[in-house]
């Protein structure tokens, strides 16, 4: 009982302390022990979610749309390989600073004449797809699946078209990579750092200085001209000194999920990151230690409320209140400071620790109060050891005065009458 009162008398700030790292054991056994169990396994789609992508869509709805002016792409969605040849020379002769082919091709009927191959051999701009095939290792080999590589200039340069989502396809793609370590030494550009490379080096060599890591994609706000084959020669000037990515934009197989929608095309997807990689609009991800140093101050502050209005007649309520402005204040600043300074704020950790701060305080006053768990175990554990020695007194008495009796009987055999 003397060990509860000297935790309940300690001051208020080292018992935030103490209920703020119960909370992060809590945490803990919440994430890392239910979240692994197989019974939550087909809930795909809610463990993929991200708090940038709730950002993401409270950006887009602004009224805001930029249509990037360095970025177009052109749809050959249901063209034969002729028309896809003629895209690739009408584009080319109107001037654009890169192209980038972002189509596989599979060996052709007729290889008689090929007027593709022709357009490819005599296109210096243009960017071939190949694939970067992981190793194992931690780099990539480029893996050609197109037929029509063969065909491309000595000089031509071959990047890869990979659109991963967290390394899997059924998951959401919010990230990018500008390049893939090579196997042996060098790297594989992405197809939309080679058109980069070729546009803009000096943007291209800002982007390589940040060491090739993985970025975030800058989904909101963005739009992107498409024009279709049939409007290239009509409006040239949609075309001189850009980028031009030629793609399906229907295609059922290259469609892909983001934080806006479940259906974004591939080469949609690669104009996003060119003009995040053209406009240095990188995101500011947290790491991991930062977020829970936020969360572990939020739920600081919480459990010194929780702890302090715990003898108030209305501290349960004003604590739910202060909660729900807590969360109402995390989603409405990590909102704002994505959209104006660009930096990811993940409040998961945050969110998920205040919810559990006021649990934890509760389990704190149950353990450690004049009426809680430690209290009742001590008061349960005297009663039983009263009961034990009452009744090792009543056996004892027993046994004594049987003994007694005995005693007594021998001594009155011993006596010789005369």
């Amino acid at each position: 009982m003397g060990f509860c009162r000297k935790i309940m008398s300690l001051p208020l700030w080292i018992k935030g302390v103490i209920v703020t790292a119960m909370t992060f054991l809590i945490s803990w056994i919440a994430v890392y022990d239910l979240m692994s169990v197989s019974f939550f396994a087909p809930m795909e789609k809610a463990a993929d979610f991200r708090f940038s992508d709730f950002y993401t869509l409270v950006a887009n709805d602004r009224a805001v749309k930029n249509l990037h002016p360095s970025v177009v792409v052109v749809a050959v969605d249901r063209c034969n390989r002729r028309e896809i040849a003629a895209t690739i020379e009408d584009v080319d002769f109107c001037n654009p600073a890169a192209i980038g082919l972002d189509i596989a091709f599979s060996t052709p009927r007729d290889t008689v004449y090929d007027p593709l191959a022709s357009a490819i051999a005599s296109c210096p701009r243009l960017v071939m797809p190949v694939v970067a095939e992981e190793t194992g290792d931690g780099t990539y080999t480029a893996v050609h699946t197109s037929y029509y590589d063969r065909f491309a200039p000595d000089d031509a340069t071959f990047a890869a078209v990979n659109i991963e989502g967290d390394k899997e396809a059924r998951f959401t793609v919010r990230e990018f990579m500008p390049s893939f370590p090579a196997q042996g030494g060098g790297y594989i550009p992405s197809l939309t750092l080679a058109l980069i490379e070729k546009a803009a080096p000096d943007i291209a060599a800002k982007v390589k200085a940040r060491g090739g890591k993985s970025e975030s994609l800058r989904f909101a706000s963005y739009e992107f001209e498409t024009i279709y084959p049939d409007e290239i020669l009509e409006y040239p000037e949609l075309i001189e000194g850009k980028i031009v990515i030629i793609g399906k934009v229907n295609d059922a197989g290259d469609l892909h999920s983001t934080p806006l929608d479940n259906f974004t095309p591939g080469a949609i997807i690669h104009a996003h990151s060119a003009a995040t990689m053209l406009d240095g609009d990188f995101t500011r991800r947290l790491s991991a230690v930062e977020s829970w140093l936020i969360a572990a101050a939020a739920c600081y502050l919480v459990v010194l409320i929780s702890l302090l209005l715990a003898e108030s007649t209305l501290g349960d309520i004003t604590v739910r209140f202060i909660q729900i402005a807590a969360l109402y204040l995390m989603i409405t600043c990590g909102a704002l400071v994505y959209i104006r300074f660009n930096i990811d704020l993940d409040f998961t950790g945050a969110m998920l620790m205040t919810s559990l701060g006021v649990v934890a305080c509760d389990i704190f006053n149950g353990i450690f109060a004049d009426d809680g768990i430690i209290a009742m175990c001590i008061t349960k554990i005297n009663r039983l050891i009263t009961i034990t020695t009452d009744i090792r007194n009543e056996i004892y008495a027993k046994c004594s005065f049987k003994n007694l009796f005995r005693n007594s009987a021998d001594d009155d055999s011993d006596v010789t009458l005369s």
